[in-house]
């Protein structure tokens, strides 16, 4: 039988999710690396300086930064100094992924409430980047769209991890059948 989390993780909406994570963090990906190219042979061989690249470089590379983040958190492929996991059984060790991924949320929804604080303020300001007059507000969404997005698959994950630990056993023995 499915729990709620496996019948999550298979839905349309977590595949959609992905894509557009995807999506967003080839098309910033991209943009860091042609804006770069753009303006190194503007430089070099035309010798003429872009202004304002540095505007575009900084969206693209917040949008890249964020997002990449969650779908690091999403593929549970983000850095980590778990060292001690390599020491202890796979129940010690499930217990620690459950304790780290608290962690992330416990500090993800106070930096939630600040990005979103942050954006109400960019909207209120009507802030914009003094070459192109970019939104701020664009800038500053992956934020509080990444950290959103890192918390969420935390919270999913701990669900999971619980599940899992209090179905161990039952688990265990299926392995070996």
């Amino acid at each position: 039988m499915k729990n709620v989390i496996d019948k999550l993780t298979e839905s349309h909406f977590w595949n959609i999710l992905q894509r557009i994570e995807k999506f967003f963090l080839i098309i910033s990906s991209l943009t860091v690396v042609i804006t770069l190219c753009l303006v190194v042979f503007g430089r070099h061989v035309l010798h003429y300086g872009f202004l304002g690249y540095t505007e575009i470089l900084v969206l693209a590379a917040f949008w890249m930064y964020f997002i990449g983040a969650s779908y690091g958190s999403y593929e549970e492929s983000h850095i980590t100094a778990d060292i001690l996991s390599q020491f202890v059984g796979e129940k010690a060790q499930l217990k620690l992924a459950i304790f780290s991924k608290c962690v992330q949320a416990v500090v993800g929804l106070p930096l939630i409430y600040l990005s979103f604080e942050m954006l109400q303020y960019d909207i209120k300001t009507q802030q914009a980047t003094v070459d192109l007059e970019i939104p701020m507000l664009w800038s500053q969404a992956p934020i509080f769209i990444g950290f959103t997005l890192m918390t969420f698959y935390a919270l999913v994950y701990i669900v999971r991890d619980v599940y899992k630990l209090k179905h161990f056993a039952e688990m265990k023995e299926a392995e070996t059948e």
